[in-house]
């Protein structure tokens, strides 16, 4: 028999951070880490946002964890959601792995009596093929259940480690990638290029380099999550720098020409699983490819640490495809909960969930040519 408890407090997290993140290692979740969720709590947790963590224990063992919070919707709907997602996809409930459908049972009848009633459960960025949004839906307890909708689903390319060398898995690409790699390498060499990972010395330098560049880069490609948070991203880097940095596990991979940052990408590690959060390079040394560059530079590491793959996150942009042999894809789903309150959740969803539909089916009708002309057709319109 599996017991729970509903923490409401932030506070009474901090005793559970060790069992939390093994069991975050477990899962291979990296973004689902107390050293990189209590940061966001602290400086990224949107105004109103309240902890409502359900831990899931088989005597005094954590075998669940599922760190929601309620936010207030539109109109004063009780939305649940997961943290993170401003920053990086790859979200979800942890369970002991084998033991997924019986916490997200417990995790559902948890969900359907807490307070505020939640109206809406938010999966947003989870792991395409895993069983939560099913399992949340058909472990409702009562005779009704909750209206599930999957509203979007995202390719995100993944890079296995399981050659025996990072040499080996470079023989592996094609002749024209190894050509172009090795071309951009030299020339990186001979501008006087250098890469390195952030140190606890260089920390505060790189993460204001990194908003720079990223924010620079952006400024003519449309929108960016990252860029509307940038004020507050700083402040929560350090904070997870100060838990993961030390063990390898949160990485700026930093490329200098000279002296001068020319690109900064961050990943966060958890169990072999290495996550590409984002990153940004200064467009005037497009010829040295520094994004592919740093990625590279980001294998080259995993393999030395003996990790089994690179998530490159949400999109399928051409130059994520060039590393890639996988995809993993992520995707969003609600739950509208069932009550007296459901017909107008429907109502008031309907127009996102139609908007994402049609856009979806937009994206997957057009070339990558034809989106990137429509992007600048819709920000020379101001649209």
């Amino acid at each position: 028999m599996l017991s729970f408890e509903l923490i409401t407090d932030l506070a009474e997290l901090e005793p559970l951070s060790d069992e939390w993140d093994a069991l975050a290692i477990a899962c291979a979740l990296p973004l689902m880490a107390p050293g990189w969720v209590m940061p966001w709590w602290h400086h990224m947790a949107p105004p109103g946002a309240e902890p409502r963590t359900i831990v899931v224990l088989d005597g005094d063992r954590l075998v669940g964890f599922a760190p929601f919070y309620t936010v207030p919707g539109k109109r004063g709907r009780i939305d649940y959601r997961l943290p993170g997602i401003e920053l990086a996809s790859r979200l979800s409930p942890l369970a002991l792995p084998g033991r997924e459908w019986e916490v997200a049972g417990v995790v559902a009848r948890v969900l359907a009596d807490a307070q505020p009633r939640a109206e809406i459960v938010a999966l947003e960025g989870h792991p395409a093929g895993s069983p939560w949004a099913a399992t949340l839906r058909n472990a409702w307890p009562g005779w009704l259940r909750p209206v599930l909708r999957q509203y979007l689903i995202m390719g995100a390319p993944t890079i296995s480690l399981g050659d025996e060398s990072y040499e080996a898995w470079l023989a592996g690409k094609s002749s024209n990638f190894r050509s172009q790699m090795r071309r951009v390498g030299r020339q990186f060499d001979a501008a006087g290029g250098h890469a390195r990972v952030s140190t606890h010395e260089t920390l505060s330098a790189d993460i204001d380099t990194f908003i720079r560049l990223h924010t620079e880069r952006w400024e003519d490609l449309g929108e960016s999550g990252l860029v509307a948070i940038a004020d507050r991203v700083p402040a929560m880097l350090e904070a997870a720098a100060a838990e993961l940095l030390d063990g390898g596990r949160l990485r700026i991979w930093m490329l200098e020409v000279d002296g001068e940052p020319i690109s900064a990408q961050l990943f966060v590690a958890a169990a072999g699983e290495v996550a590409y959060v984002n990153g940004g390079w200064d467009e005037r040394f497009a010829r040295l490819k520094p994004a592919m560059l740093g990625i590279l530079c980001a294998i080259e590491d995993a393999f030395a640490r003996g990790e089994r793959r690179i998530d490159l996150g949400a999109g399928e942009q051409p130059y994520k495809l060039r590393f890639s042999d996988g995809n993993d894809p992520v995707a969003w789903s609600i739950l509208m909960t069932p009550g007296a309150h459901l017909p107008l959740t429907r109502a008031r969803t309907a127009w996102m969930l139609t908007s994402h539909a049609v856009r979806d089916s937009a994206k997957r009708a057009l070339s990558a040519e034809q989106a990137d002309r429509l992007r600048t057709i819709r920000r020379r319109l101001g649209a």
